[in-house]
């Protein structure tokens, strides 16, 4: 009898040992490299990962490479948008929308003493830029995951906050804008690019567009100051706003 319970008890033993999985469950899958996902094309019938962007191409993957296509990104003249707002180069900055970080990476290898928060409210895009920052060695770029109505940027922080080709997904944009003042410091500036009205070579077809002047009065509305416009896109608005002071405030 004594030899059974032992031989039980040792059966039981090695059972507990036991793995917990089934011995044929398949293995995890791995995630794709987000540089590789970022160019990889469209699975068939339909996206590998669902855009967060409403306003944005449901097919996220497609999306970035269109993004990131050197065509586009020659448009948007990077080297020339720096040279007109000359950052300092400890400056805290913004980038609202910031895609795959076409301005992150640029805004962050011009301020080397600074940090650029990168924010976006689609977890792929922020794997990308992230991909693409390891490899430029770049080490100052903070990637936030934004919600539909907030960036998540630190408050009453920081020197520019940039806006390109991202003004006409907001929602609710004069309140967002209004939100949007108090993470700046004490001068700083918010810069916007976007695509003029109407037909163009090139962007959003004008449906998604805005109309003329819109974005204008929407963000004299939200409190702010317009500091300069520049003429060097021809498809696109290149300006420069700042929060409007207590005394202009009143005057309206």
């Amino acid at each position: 009898m004594r030899s059974l319970a032992f031989a039980l008890l040792f059966a039981l033993a090695l059972a507990c040992q036991a793995p917990r999985t089934a011995p044929d469950a398949p293995p995890a899958a791995h995630a794709p490299d987000a540089a590789q996902a970022a160019h990889a094309p469209a699975a068939p019938g339909g996206a590998a990962h669902a855009n967060r962007d409403p306003h944005g191409p449901p097919e996220v993957e497609r999306y970035i490479a269109t993004l990131l296509a050197p065509e586009r990104i020659e448009r948007f003249q990077v080297p020339l948008v720096l040279e007109r707002l000359d950052p300092a180069p400890d400056a805290l900055i913004g980038d609202l929308g910031c895609g795959p970080g076409i301005f992150s990476l640029a805004f962050a290898e011009r301020c080397p003493a600074g940090l650029v928060y990168a924010s976006d409210i689609e977890p792929a895009q922020l794997d990308a830029l992230s991909a693409r920052a390891k490899s430029a060695g770049v080490r100052n770029v903070v990637p936030v995951l934004a919600s539909l109505d907030d960036p998540h940027f630190p408050p009453g922080r920081l020197d520019l906050v940039f806006i390109a080709d991202t003004y006409h997904h907001l929602e609710n944009r004069v309140e967002y804008m209004r939100r949007l003042a108090r993470c700046l410091a004490p001068g700083g500036r918010l810069v916007v690019i976007d695509y003029k009205p109407g037909p163009q070579p090139h962007g959003p077809p004008p449906d998604h567009r805005l109309a003329a002047g819109v974005m204008q009065r929407e963000l004299e509305q939200a409190g702010y100051v317009e500091v300069q416009s520049f003429d060097t896109h021809p498809e696109q608005d290149f300006q420069v706003w700042r929060p409007a002071t207590p005394w202009e405030k009143q005057q309206k």
